[in-house]
């Protein structure tokens, strides 16, 4: 989020030859369409790539075709739905027919949820906009794998209404009209940051209550149940901003990395 930074680009291939650290390493090549950014979400299946949160676009999405990663492009934008925290966009093949096909964006707002046809870089079109009760920042989501649910967190719901760890869940069967479905509690009051979806799993990073691994495999049913979990804060588990921001649990080898605040860099799996 550093003033006038705009996009690094850097081949992590390099890091395989590294013989003798520490080394530094200058980015390959740099985007200056923007200054500053949130995060950068990307698409590897149209090969775009969503800066959110920018000094463009009213803080929407600022759009960058990267299908040449070293010559990156401006391609469009979308700042009418506001402020965008974080993001999610999809190649759509859900339950909804009307968009299959359509590149989907689905924006944290800070006060709502967005969905967003960005099929068109240069003319997005809003689909429809959502919010639920207690709202206090919304703050990330993901969706299930069949793209019919999202399952989306609040970060400071936690400390401003003194629940547990909350985590919502939207039935977006019609993108035009999501509704909600059900909302799941977890065992501590810890704020909840980033979640990701891989298979029946959500991954939670769950600050001060570590990773928690989320059995999502009953969704339809509301049945949401907590299959484990790694403490890598184990002082406590209050609602503060400490512990695990964000976790990775896409690897082919099933290890798991996440980061935390306090104690840095993890490479985690799942224990038999």
């Amino acid at each position: 989020e550093a003033g006038g930074h705009g996009m690094q680009v850097f081949d992590l291939k390099k890091l395989l030859s590294v013989s003798n650290p520490p080394v530094t390493f200058s980015a390959d090549t740099r985007y200056t369409g923007f200054g500053n950014s949130h995060n950068i979400v990307i698409n590897e299946a149209t090969g775009f790539a969503y800066a959110v949160g920018t000094d463009t676009y009213s803080g929407g999405t600022h759009i960058i075709d990267i299908q040449n990663p070293f010559d990156p492009v401006a391609a469009g934008g979308y700042g009418d739905s506001g402020y965008t925290h974080d993001a999610q966009v999809v190649l759509y093949n859900g339950p909804d027919a009307d968009y299959t096909g359509r590149e989907i964006f689905i924006g944290a707002n800070e006060d709502r949820v967005v969905v967003i046809d960005v099929s068109d870089k240069n003319n997005p079109i809003e689909i429809s906009s959502f919010q639920y009760s207690n709202v206090w920042y919304t703050h990330q989501g993901w969706f299930t794998e069949d793209q019919k649910y999202f399952i989306l967190g609040d970060e400071l719901d936690e400390i401003r209404a003194g629940f547990n760890s909350r985590t919502l869940v939207f039935d977006l069967s019609d993108l035009d009209a999501p509704v909600i479905h059900t909302t799941y509690l977890g065992t501590t009051m810890a704020i909840d940051h980033n979640g990701y979806v891989k298979g029946n799993d959500y991954f939670l990073a769950n600050y001060t209550a570590g990773l928690r691994v989320i059995d999502i495999s009953g969704i339809e049913n509301s049945t949401i149940v907590e299959k484990g979990f790694f403490d890598s804060y184990p002082s406590g588990n209050s609602a503060s901003f400490d512990g695990v921001w964000s976790v990775y649990p896409y690897f082919d080898s099933g290890k798991i990395i996440l980061n935390d605040i306090n104690s840095g860099f993890f490479v985690i799996e799942a224990s038999n």
